[in-house]
């Protein structure tokens, strides 16, 4: 599980993007997929909450959460 401190702002910013450019969000049910990865996001009191429910067996967990932060610097 991923916590990042952010805005609602800034993480509807990121998913408009993921969705424009490089994956799938689906609001109605708070997932997401990009490539190969696939997960769920909440947000609440400043906390963008990610989950990942599968990845490539390759991809590290800190590999995948270093490429999330990408979209909130």
């Amino acid at each position: 599980m991923l916590k990042i401190k952010t805005t609602h702002d800034k993480t509807l910013e990121a998913l408009n993007l993921i969705a424009q450019k490089w994956g799938r969000v689906d609001t109605n049910q708070q997932s997401f997929s990009i490539q190969w990865v696939k997960g769920r996001y909440a947000f609440g009191d400043g906390v963008l909450t990610i989950v990942i429910d599968d990845k490539p067996w390759l991809a590290t967990d800190a590999m995948i959460e270093r490429e999330i932060k990408k979209f909130f610097n």
